[in-house]
This record gives C-alpha cells, structure tokens and sequence, in this order.
C-alpha cells in the first residue's frame, strides 16, 4: 500500500515527504510527474505550465499518470494536492497548520518565497485566499470537498512538531492501518511534551485558527 500526502499550505508537506524517504520510502511528487510529462513532449517545465493554463488534457494526463502510478508501485509516498482521489489504495495522510503559523513559515522563507508579501499579515491574508481559490477549482474541476475531512485516513497537525516527529508518527498510523483500517484518525498537538499527540478533541471551536473547514471532520 502506498501513503498520499496533502495539506494546508504551508504544513511542511515536502520537509516531511524527506525524513519518510529517510524511513525507506520512495517518494513521488507532483512536480516529479510533471517534469516528465514535460520531457516526454521535448518542452521545458515552464512551457508546459503555460501549456496547461489553457488546456485541460495537461491536467487530465497528470491525473492518469498519478493512477498508473499508484496501480503499480508500493511503499510509495505520493507528494500531490490529489494525490489521495487519484491512488485509490493509499493512506491518506492531511497535514494541518495553524493559519499564523503558515505564515511565520512562508514569510520567513522556510517554505516558499516570501518577495511578494510585506508582512505576516498578508501572508496570512494570501494563504487563506489561495485555499479558497483552490478549494473552489477542485470543485469546479473535480466535483471534490478538499477539505472534507472524511476524505483522509489520518489528519495531523504539524504546528508545534517536527517535521521527523510527525513522519515518525505517519508511519506508525501506516503499519496500524495496513494491519487494520481505521475510519478518519485526528491527531492534534498535545499539552504534554513527553507525548507529542493526544488524539481526543473536546471542543472543535478551539480550532478556529486552522483555515480548514473542521466542521465536516467533526460532524
């Protein structure tokens, strides 16, 4: 069985993604998937980006390629937004972020260029902006709630973790689910340090800060 990764912007999907490569691991991104596509018509990255603004079958290509994939490897870590609706046999892992913490991240360089924002204010402004958009292309194209948390095995917050902590975690939720599926598994940060993840939420209004829709995860 193979994991897929997703998550809020700036939960440190591919800083995670390195230390499962490190568990052993293949991992396998989106834009691994797309730099071949690219090749394999004798364009460059970017020709292809263009390319894909104005025609649909660039997208339709990486999704079937995303399923062969999936139909063919094992033991594989899928790096992609819909990585999980694509490799229908997989682990589905979300991470989530704390919306402040998102942004200390983008504008602080850790994550992405930060050039374009002039304060932590409007990255955050900018982060929420681009779940929504995205939030409504899935829909639009796809026909899919990203947010409904009812989509993901397991939803993990890597607000206060490491990004080795939370892989550490990945993989022991991995080995417990192939031995025995699980229905959707939430694991937040725990007030206690000697055990990282407590796994009981007593009142979902505490996660106003997250920009992720939480009402359907706790329905």
């Amino acid at each position: 069985m193979n994991i897929t990764m997703t998550g809020n912007l700036g939960s440190g999907k591919t800083s995670v993604c390195k230390e499962l490569k490190q568990l052993g691991y293949d991992v396998i991104s989106a834009g691994d998937i797309f730099r071949d596509i690219a090749a394999a018509r004798g364009i460059s990255v970017i020709e292809l980006n263009e390319l894909a603004k104005r025609d649909r079958s660039i997208d339709d290509m990486l999704d079937r390629r995303s399923t062969e994939l999936g139909q063919t490897l094992d033991h594989t870590v899928f790096d992609s937004r819909l990585a999980w609706h694509f490799v229908k046999k997989s682990f589905k892992v979300f991470l989530l972020v704390r919306t402040k913490e998102a942004a200390r991240r983008v504008f602080s360089g850790e994550n992405r260029n930060a050039e374009e924002y002039r304060s932590i204010e409007e990255v955050e402004e900018g982060l929420k902006l681009r779940a929504n958009l995205e939030q409504e292309r899935f829909l639009n194209l796809y026909g899919l709630d990203y947010y409904d948390g009812s989509n993901y095995d397991l939803i993990i917050e890597s607000t206060d973790a490491s990004p080795k902590q939370i892989a550490a975690e990945i993989e022991r939720s991995y080995r417990q689910y192939v031995a025995e599926p699980f229905s959707t598994r939430v694991i937040l940060n725990g007030a206690d340090k000697d055990h990282l993840f407590k796994e009981t939420v007593t009142d979902p209004g505490d996660l106003a800060e997250y920009h992720l829709n939480f009402s359907k995860i706790f329905a």
